[in-house]
């Protein structure tokens, strides 16, 4: 049995300053799917303990959110879904200012994309998983996680959906026998990392540890993540980024190192290990140029690289033979 509508709605982001389709689909979540057969585009998707079902217009979002009947405990579904977009974050202002700044900006950059407010534990693990993937596949790997560990939220557009796990689930499961589970659904040599990291957050503190990664200075709160299993300098990068609001935390993934390499740093051209030092190189470079909100900006220049949506934006452009599926 599904859960109760607990809210229908709008919050007042317009088309011109988030486009949900590479927002969502552009691989900073993996919970987020398109509804194919609507006569208006909607997206549905989990997020926040809640499944959303998303429908932009040029002026606002409308949104419909399926959660528990909590009677003494009253969600603000708005407030949760303009966090979670950002919409407070001033976004064609920001542009501006890095197209000013970067002459090539403009040239890249295709439609407005939001740097997705998530939670912590979910974002390591999604980003664990997505070492060596792609979106399909980790999206996959996600929903068994979430199946196998989560809450059932309903039935929804042909797909059960389930809450991502509170870390409390983890307390009671021995480490190796979470890495056998992992491995046995296909998670590979990620099992190990999801397994050690999970026992390595609650060590911590959880919660309250995540927190105070939120309060320390960006730099230091990448070399706090970067001691847990498995978690290297993008991936602390992506976390810094979409769960602990630091918005300065560049990754620097295959796409947004080419583009460095053809278009902003062309010394690195031949150098196709990407070591600590130059991936530190091409992360300064691009704070430098977009300034405290870099990380952001990389996000919509790399969605510009991905195939799937240069093609949508290049509409004058002759067709282009079918990509395969890029890694993340």
């Amino acid at each position: 049995m599904s859960k109760m509508l607990q809210k229908k709605g709008i919050i007042r982001l317009a088309a011109s300053a988030c486009d949900l389709e590479r927002t969502l689909l552009g691989g900073q979540s993996f919970r987020w799917r398109k509804l194919s057969n609507e006569r208006q585009t909607k997206y549905c998707g989990v997020a926040l303990d809640t499944f959303w079902v998303l429908a932009p217009t040029n002026e606002h979002i409308e949104f419909e959110a399926f959660a528990d009947s909590v009677p003494e405990q009253t969600y603000v579904y708005e407030a949760m879904l303009s966090e979670y977009l950002r919409a407070d974050f001033d976004l064609e202002r920001e542009q501006c200012s890095w197209t000013k700044n970067d002459e090539k900006f403009a040239t890249f950059s295709g439609k407005p994309v939001r740097i997705l407010s998530q939670e912590p534990l979910e974002n390591i693990i999604c980003f664990i998983c997505s070492q060596n993937n792609n979106i399909k596949r980790i999206s996959a790997m996600i929903q068994w996680f979430c199946s196998s560990y989560g809450t059932k939220i309903g039935h929804f557009h042909g797909q059960d959906e389930y809450t991502f796990p509170a870390l409390q689930k983890f307390k009671d499961i021995d480490c190796k026998q979470l890495d056998l589970d992992l491995r046995a659904a296909k998670f590979g040599y990620r099992s190990k990392f999801i397994a050690q990291t999970l026992e390595q957050i609650q060590k911590r503190g959880g919660d309250e540890w995540f927190e105070k990664l939120r309060q320390l200075p960006y730099n230091e709160a990448r070399e706090a993540l970067v001691e847990l299993p498995g978690i290297g300098y993008k991936v602390a990068d992506c976390i810094c980024l979409m769960s602990l609001g630091h918005l300065i935390a560049v990754p620097v993934d295959t796409h947004i190192y080419k583009l460095a390499q053809q278009h902003y740093l062309p010394h690195l051209t031949g150098q196709k290990s990407v070591t600590n030092k130059i991936y530190n190189e091409v992360a300064q470079h691009f704070q430098q140029l977009h300034g405290p909100y870099a990380g952001w900006a990389q996000a919509v220049l790399f969605c510009s690289a991905l195939p799937e949506f240069k093609d949508k934006s290049e509409e004058d452009d002759p067709p282009k033979k079918k990509s395969k599926k890029l890694k993340k």
